[in-house]
């Protein structure tokens, strides 16, 4: 939504509940972004799952919100966007990473948007509901990492 003043139109991130009118400015609590890793590199994080951005650091470290715990990554690693996504992210996994993992997941898995829940998925779907917390949201077959 984009708030129109005197001096322009400005974003707006919160609205006064006294004062709906009125633009707040992000607290230090919002997120600077969001990050995603991308297939290789030396991290713990989940492909495809996108993190709140904390702070970036002038040494190309970037602290992301895990889990509510601070966790710096590398910048050469992460994809960073300033929204937060609106797609599922696709993960292809190779045979050797479902081994190291010890668990039973598709080769192809969708990442919800709204809850990083993983979730199998038909191979032509368009359109996806998480099984978690219910948020339909379209696929990001352009992004399939």
């Amino acid at each position: 939504m984009i708030c129109v003043t005197t001096s322009g139109a400005v974003p707006v991130y919160n609205v006064d509940v006294t004062n709906p009118s009125r633009a707040i400015a992000p607290t230090k609590l919002q997120a600077r972004g969001w990050a995603r890793v991308g297939k290789r590199g030396a991290h713990l994080l989940r492909r495809g799952a996108w993190y709140p951005v904390v702070r970036v650091s002038s040494s190309q470290i970037v602290v992301l919100d895990v889990n509510r715990r601070n966790v710096p990554v590398d910048r050469r690693f992460l994809e960073i966007r300033y929204h937060p996504p609106e797609r599922w992210s696709l993960v292809r996994c190779e045979p050797r990473e479902l081994q190291r993992l010890g668990r039973n997941f598709p080769l192809t898995y969708a990442v919800c948007p709204s809850c990083r829940h993983r979730q199998a998925f038909d191979g032509d779907a368009r359109d996806l509901t998480c099984d978690r917390c219910h948020h339909p949201a379209p696929m990001a077959w352009d992004e399939l990492s």
